[in-house]
């Protein structure tokens, strides 16, 4: 008779001839997406909301110039889905934009779990069931669904570029050498480059790229030809910004920033001069901000930076905009917080080749992106400071969406490990895993384990909400209204 044991955390494959069983599961990914992409429909705001939705879905609508750095890439596709007769809206369509790019990302989270798992759960069932957990976690955590389901900004196409080159990128990992392995390296600067031109946040997955090449395949610095075909791919990604002088001389009725010094239509002469190359570097260094040099901290890091990163990861899991059950909340942030901790420690004993690259993504998203924001301290952070300390406008939760919807992967690891060790209580029996033969819990043991795993509907049901924006029609009736108290031919100044 089998004796209950817990589960050892070990590395149980180094190389590709392990006999294990790599082929990626699309279409139970897709179907995970689908179901994803199905909850933010029913959740999707009708029409557009406060701060900068309806300015981004002017943009796209009129394909204009938002504000700096102008984001010409989420203009573009903006623009494509503006015209699709999906919805009864513009606004409505848009927001769909936002619904299909975090859908997608969550299928890539999905493969990517899936793939760690490999190389510890021995059945494709319990691996679906792992990469199933750490999607529902990742996809319904606040911020991520509440960004899902409006277009508030360009946030979810930055999501859906990070997620994708991560998938790519650990696909790349398992073989190095492979025939594809330079063609994946030249697309994966491409979407850098193509992400950049949506948002800043499309470089974010640099490092981690760097790391692995360096792990996995360090003589690649020595071969130039690649190196400028990635840099040449790179370059051709941000082109996208071209086409803000083009647009811009066109006076579109959303001109922010007018990088341009065409007054009269797109010229040859005013197009290719130094007034507009000053004028597009200004927009495209977002000049205007005057941000302060990094070494100027506007917040004491920890306390206040990445307490800010802290604040807002406890909404993920219970959003208490009225500190009503604030010990709750600490509860779930604390556990959660546990739980992709564990995932992550887990990722780096199981699956260290993956693990280079996701797990510098991570750093990359959370200490790197907050040391390189450098914020005030939050709007509504640290309230018992009061105004004592300069503080953001708004709250910037939506900063570290990406953070947010990736750490389900390590949660997600996490509650597999808990499962593990629960299951193994119950009883354990010898089964193969590639070329080893390893001790896992019986399949009834697994069923018996399986309540641990209604962790993962936690955030379904503290933010469904919070989070939805479904029947939200206040902004446009507040901006009808506020337009229909207006005398004919008024001046309307906003101060």
């Amino acid at each position: 008779m089998a004796t209950a044991t817990a589960p050892v955390v070990r590395a149980r494959f180094t190389g590709t001839g392990d006999d294990l069983d790599y082929r990626p599961s699309y279409l139970a990914a897709s179907v995970a997406g689908f179901v994803v992409f199905i909850l933010y429909l029913l959740t999707l705001a009708p029409t557009t909301a406060m701060w900068d939705t309806s300015e981004y879905i002017a943009a796209a609508y009129t394909l204009g110039l938002p504000h700096p750095p102008g984001n010409p890439l989420f203009v573009l596709i903006g623009r494509v889905f503006a015209e699709l007769p999906i919805a009864p809206s513009v606004g409505m369509r848009i927001n769909i934009l936002a619904a299909v790019c975090s859908a997608i990302s969550a299928t890539m989270w999905w493969l990517i779990t899936e793939r760690v798992l490999v190389g510890w759960l021995p059945l494709k069932w319990q691996r679906w069931v792992g990469a199933s957990v750490a999607t529902v976690i990742g996809a319904t955590a606040f911020t991520v669904w509440n960004q899902s389901v409006v277009n508030e900004k360009v946030y979810t196409v930055s999501l859906l570029g990070i997620a994708i080159i991560a998938w790519l990128m650990i696909r790349w990992s398992d073989e190095p050498h492979g025939r594809t392995a330079d063609r994946i390296l030249v697309l994966v600067s491409y979407l850098m480059g193509l992400g950049y031109a949506n948002h800043m946040a499309g470089m974010l997955p640099a490092l981690a790229v760097a790391v692995a090449v360096l792990v996995r395949r360090p003589n690649t610095l020595g071969r130039w030809r690649l190196l400028l075909a990635c840099f040449g791919a790179l370059v051709l990604g941000v082109t996208p910004f071209a086409t803000q002088p083009i647009r811009a001389a066109h006076m579109p009725a959303l001109n922010e920033g007018e990088p341009t010094a065409c007054q009269d239509g797109l010229a040859w002469g005013c197009t290719f001069s130094k007034e507009t190359y000053d004028r597009f570097m200004y927009n495209f260094n977002r000049g205007q901000y005057g941000k302060p040099d990094l070494a100027q901290r506007q917040a004491p890091f920890i306390h206040g930076q990445i307490g800010m990163w802290w604040y807002y990861f406890r909404w993920q899991w219970l959003r208490d905009a009225h500190s009503e059950r604030p010990f709750a909340q600490n509860i779930l942030g604390a556990m959660f917080l546990v739980l992709g901790l564990l995932g992550g420690w887990v990722h780096y004993k199981r699956d260290r080749r993956s693990f280079w690259f996701f797990g510098t993504l991570m750093f990359s998203m959370t200490l790197l992106l907050i040391y390189y924001l450098n914020f005030k301290y939050g709007a509504t952070q640290s309230p018992d400071l009061g105004n004592s300390v300069d503080r953001e406008v708004r709250d910037r939760d939506y900063f570290y969406l990406w953070s947010f919807s990736a750490w389900g992967v390590w949660a997600g690891l996490g509650l597999l490990y808990i499962w593990e060790a629960v299951s193994s209580l119950f009883g354990t029996e010898k089964q193969k895993l590639g070329r080893e033969t390893v001790d896992e819990p019986r399949r009834n043991s697994w069923l018996k384990g399986a309540p641990v795993l209604a962790v993962a509907l936690i955030p379904l049901f503290t933010n469904w909400s919070t989070a939805s924006r479904r029947g939200q029609t206040e902004t446009g009736d507040f901006a009808l209204n506020l337009l229909n108290s207006l005398e004919p031919y008024a001046v309307f100044v906003l101060v």
